[in-house]
């Protein structure tokens, strides 16, 4: 009996041990469960909106030194945008222009034709076109073109067209003639 009762004993002994290494075992699972992994999902959330933010800071620290090196560089533009105001039109200027162009015309022997202009419509625009229409010989043409190129104004060739000049008769004459349409950069 002695015996059976050690072996009870051992056996309500060997039970509580089981029972408490169970109890405990439940006990960690749900800590781990119930804390560490709610804690660490919330950890993996903050390292990727940390590193998320990091990004877009960095983004904006490049962008906020592009900016600081194109307000300088602006700066430097405008300061050398000055020396380039004596060439450009001015409103205004409408007939110092003209009179440019037929003092010019008249230089290389052309007989000069203004078809259309938007001098005197510039409010607002940063260019002024002219349309006009050329007559002369090649070698002048080419002269009066040269001079205009490298007159004082921005002068942008829009359209050039030369054709050769004929008789009624369809003979070719030494005249040439020449289509041109010019923009002008307008200081305001």
């Amino acid at each position: 009996m002695k015996n059976c009762k050690i072996v009870i004993m051992t056996l309500d002994l060997t039970k509580k041990i089981i029972a408490w290494v169970g109890a405990l075992s439940l006990l960690a699972l749900i800590i781990i469960f119930g804390i560490f992994v709610p804690t660490l999902s919330y950890i993996k959330k903050t390292a990727d909106e940390s590193y998320k933010l990091r990004v877009f800071l960095e983004q904006k620290y490049e962008q906020s030194l592009r900016s600081r090196i194109t307000r300088k560089k602006l700066g430097e533009i405008k300061s050398s945008a000055v020396n380039f105001y004596p060439f450009l039109f001015k409103s205004g200027d409408e007939l110092k222009l003209i009179t440019f162009l037929e003092i010019l015309s008249a230089k290389h022997n052309i007989a000069q034709t203004i078809n259309n202009s938007t001098l005197d419509k510039t409010g607002g625009n940063r260019t002024a076109n002219i349309s006009m229409s050329l007559g002369g010989s090649y070698a002048n043409i080419l002269k009066y073109l040269a001079e205009l190129e490298a007159s004082d104004y921005f002068i942008y060739i829009n359209q050039m067209q030369l054709s050769p000049a004929f008789t009624r008769s369809g003979e070719t004459t030494p005249t040439t003639n020449l289509n041109l349409t010019i923009e002008l950069y307008v200081n305001q």
